[in-house]
């Protein structure tokens, strides 16, 4: 009988097939399950099934509520229900009145939370601060309301409106609006607020005299803590004569912007507005004026010159992303809130004549 010998195996070839068998094994155990996952929120659960396909990921997001789509790496892609989306954190993002991006509405900072209304391949449509809104999807960063912890609100207190704003960086806080013109004790969510809380100061022409002489201003300047501003009420009544600019909203912003007087670029440059203070490096490339009195002068005449009239007249008053000076004057999607509050705050404490007279 003739017993055919087996052939040994060497010994590298049994080390190759082993180590491709256990690459194999571990390559199926680190593999998705899918390259896309539709995650469901239901009263705090959460439940996730993945899929090969976007097409098929997508279908199955779409035939249930309070689902969103996320791709391999886990960002979201799309989702049903509401939801918001959040500007790159480190840029300023441009804002659209079309989905082709032809034509600029206005600009927010990195970090704004916008209320989506609806995606596209190409485009999202959103909500901000008054407008309807196209923004480019790429770096957005998209949360269904299901999955937001923490939301921006408006509450009412003692009969005045305060707005408290979530967001990247120092948009965020807490600030006076204005008056309430009623009471309440609900809370109304920054995103589902679709006509701001408008106070009358935000939408008060800027054109125009404020009912207060030099000397009342001053009252007000020297009742704050270290200001510089302390005696300076004729400069701004000068202005408000020469430009034609409200002296109580030039008083307002300087108040906003630099903490009426008291900010390090203010005090080292006599820059109250923080004009050209870039992000990257405000102290460094802020303007210098020569006295408070020029830098109130250099405001008035830019407000009287390119938001009253010229290219960035969109409305004379403090406004929002819709409409007045805040279309193009700030990143921030409420400094027209928040100079229209500092307005109010003013008035308060000379009497409301102002308040009186928009009445």
């Amino acid at each position: 009988m003739i017993v055919l010998k087996r052939k040994k195996r060497g010994v590298i070839p049994t080390i190759l097939t082993l180590a491709l068998a256990i690459s194999g094994f571990l390559w199926l155990q680190d593999r998705p399950s899918g390259s896309y996952t539709v995650q469901t929120y239901d009263n705090g659960d959460v439940s996730t099934r993945s899929f090969e396909s976007l097409d098929e990921a997508r279908a199955y997001m779409e035939r249930g509520g309070n689902r969103a789509l996320l791709d391999a790496s886990g960002d979201v892609i799309d989702f049903t229900g509401t939801g918001i989306a959040v500007t790159p954190t480190d840029r300023i993002t441009n804002l659209y009145q079309d989905a082709e991006f032809k034509k600029r509405q206005s600009y927010v900072a990195g970090g704004t939370r916008l209320r989506l209304m609806q995606t596209g391949d190409k485009h999202l449509l959103v909500n901000i601060s008054g407008a309807d809104v196209y923004v480019k999807p790429a770096d957005m960063t998209l949360y269904p309301d299901a999955v937001v912890e923490r939301r921006g609100f408006y509450q009412i207190q003692d009969g005045q409106v305060f707005h408290t704003v979530e967001a990247n960086g120092n948009l965020a806080g807490t600030f006076l609006v204005g008056p309430a013109p009623q009471q309440s004790s609900d809370r109304y969510y920054t995103e589902d607020v679709r006509d701001v809380f408008d106070s009358p100061y935000q939408f008060a022409s800027i054109a125009s005299k404020a009912p207060y002489s030099a000397r009342e201003l001053d009252a007000f300047l020297e009742s704050l803590d270290d200001s510089p501003l302390a005696g300076k009420g004729d400069a701004f009544k000068d202005a408000e004569a020469e430009f034609g600019i409200n002296a109580l909203f030039l008083m307002a912003v300087a108040g906003h912007e630099s903490g009426f007087g008291t900010s390090a670029i203010a005090r080292e440059k006599n820059n109250l507005f923080g004009f050209q203070a870039t992000d990257n490096d405000p102290s460094g490339n802020a303007a210098s004026y020569p006295s408070v009195e020029a830098s109130i002068d250099a405001a008035a005449r830019l407000f009287a010159e390119k938001y009253v009239t010229g290219d960035y007249d969109r409305g004379p008053f403090p406004g929002n992303k819709q409409e007045g000076v805040n279309v193009f004057y700030a990143s921030d999607p409420y400094w027209g809130e928040k100079v229209a509050g500092t307005m109010y705050r003013i008035d308060r404490e000379l009497g409301l004549t102002y308040f009186k007279q928009l009445k």
